[in-house]
């Protein structure tokens, strides 16, 4: 089974358990919040550039990039992530100096 094809295949289970239990959701987010909670910062970062890197010069590929953060973020796309951190680095916030070391 290609992976295209298992993913698709847990999303059907997926859905269909969500039919009789409905914390499926809850379930999933907090899982996979937990897992990208576990990931530290230089290996998260140097993930992202490495898939941009990868696949940035198909427009699909990205736009897919792009639907899935803004999914996870709540509605932000990556490229709006980065232009904020390159803002943020650049000229901080107190905020962000209160949430990282300078």
């Amino acid at each position: 089974m290609t992976n295209s094809a298992k993913l698709m295949e847990l999303v059907s289970q997926m859905e269909e358990l969500h039919r009789e239990k409905h914390n499926v959701p809850l379930v999933f987010a907090e899982i996979f919040k937990d897992e990208i909670n576990s990931n530290d910062e230089q290996r998260l970062f140097n993930g992202i550039k490495r898939v941009i890197k990868k696949y940035g010069q198909d427009s699909k590929t990205v736009a897919a990039i792009n639907e899935f953060t803004s999914v996870i973020s709540g509605g932000a796309s990556l490229d709006e992530i980065m232009q904020i951190s390159l803002d943020e680095v650049e000229n901080p916030t107190p905020a962000t100096q209160l949430m990282v070391d300078t």
